[in-house]
């Protein structure tokens, strides 16, 4: 029996590994590819960060791997670009003001039910800033929670949508108080408005940028040591053990290898 089959890659870390995102976007597989990126609702000051980071990153490598692929295949590599243009159609309003990056692209809030418990306000600015963001580089966007079984029946549902054509449900919800679900082209900069003011000559990304932090400043990024298989939050006895066992071994081969090399050039008359 034919079984359809999804290879699922997995960047955890926050976007401490996000050079990792080159490994599963090739020219072999953006044809059939498609990214979520997962946000947590109940950490605002992540979120911003998270986003551009990771997007920033996808839309580099996207348009790399789309540039290979036009070399070799302009219809193949055309035809995915038009794929995506069209979900917004020749008549959306905010068409020639997107940066719409030509896969499929979903944007998950999770624990939204610890987010469904914040300040209006705040609840406010987040979800038109996460609708936004989605909007402006062509992205899905639906809230979720693991502990609240419609929202995973609906994520569910999108998900299975992205990777098996599943039937999807096209029900928008853009209401702060209530869980957003958005797909991408069924929204506008026009419904999602804005929060009363206007920062100079910025763009509107950059705008809703500076809002955004000005609400919630962000924390830094977390940086990886030198040699994270040293770092003690780490540890793993066994393997540790094991690798001190491969660090004494491979000590002894240079050393050894280093007489050899002596030994031999004094044979040959060399100085080393």
């Amino acid at each position: 029996m034919l079984k359809d089959v999804a290879h699922v890659w997995e960047l955890g870390g926050g976007v401490a590994l996000s050079n990792l995102i080159e490994v599963p976007i090739t020219k072999e597989c953006i044809k059939r590819l498609c990214v979520v990126i997962c946000v947590d609702l109940s950490k605002p000051e992540t979120i911003w960060t998270t986003l551009e980071s990771l997007l920033n990153t996808i839309k580099l490598r996207v348009k790399k791997v789309i540039a290979e692929l036009k070399r070799e295949c302009p219809s193949d590599a055309n035809k995915l670009v038009a794929e995506c243009l069209a979900r917004y159609g020749t008549d959306h309003p905010d068409k020639d003001n997107l940066d719409i990056i030509p896969v499929p692209i979903t944007i998950v809030g999770t624990k939204y039910d610890l987010f469904q418990n914040f300040d209006p306000e705040k609840k406010k600015i987040i979800s038109k800033t996460l609708r936004y963001v989605a909007h402006h580089h062509g992205a899905h966007l639906c809230f979720f929670s693991s502990k609240m079984e419609p929202l995973v029946m609906k994520t569910r549902g999108l998900l299975g949508h992205l990777v098996f054509k599943t039937q999807l449900s096209k029900t928008v919800v853009t209401d702060h108080t209530k869980p957003v679900y958005v797909l991408a082209g069924m929204d506008a900069i026009s419904q999602i408005g804005s929060l009363g003011t206007n920062i100079g000559s910025r763009s509107p990304l950059d705008q809703w940028k500076q809002l955004f932090l000005s609400t919630f400043p962000q924390e830094a990024e977390a940086v990886l040591p030198d040699d994270p298989t040293r770092d003690s939050k780490y540890n793993e006895n066994i393997v540790d053990s094991v690798r001190a066992q491969k660090d004494e071994e491979l000590e002894r081969f240079k050393k050894q290898q280093e007489r050899k090399t002596r030994e031999d050039a004094r044979r040959e008359g060399r100085v080393l």
